[in-house]
């Protein structure tokens, strides 16, 4: 069964907004991600945010899962050593997996958190 350890996610508002003041941000239609360059020793954490805006709960929580499983299956090509909050928006409650899937690979690559291939 799948777990997103505590080792490998933002878990106290404090570290959220440690990430939102000294991160730097990158956006699309249906998502955006803030990255914080950590120690390249320490593993990459990530925190997903839905905000009120996106719908009821139904909605946030769709969303949400769409995120976690875009990061589930794609994990083991990110760098080690940053930060990351994905914040889903409206449109992303939409949207299918594979559209999903596109738009955060989309913004892990402009944010050059994926490793090199080869």
């Amino acid at each position: 069964m799948y777990e997103l350890i505590k080792e490998k996610r933002l878990r106290k508002n404090r570290e959220y907004q440690f990430v939102y003041r000294r991160g730097k941000s990158f956006v699309n239609r249906y998502a955006v991600l803030y990255v914080l360059p950590r120690s390249p020793k320490q593993s990459a954490r990530i925190g997903f945010v839905t905000g009120k805006k996106i719908g009821c709960a139904v909605d946030r929580n769709r969303c949400r899962r769409l995120m976690k499983e875009v990061y589930r299956l794609h994990q083991s090509e990110l760098k080690d050593g940053v930060d990351l909050v994905l914040i889903g928006r409206s449109p992303m409650k939409d949207i299918g997996y594979k559209q999903a899937e596109r738009s955060i690979l989309q913004l892990f690559r402009h944010a050059r958190v994926l490793k090199k291939k080869g």
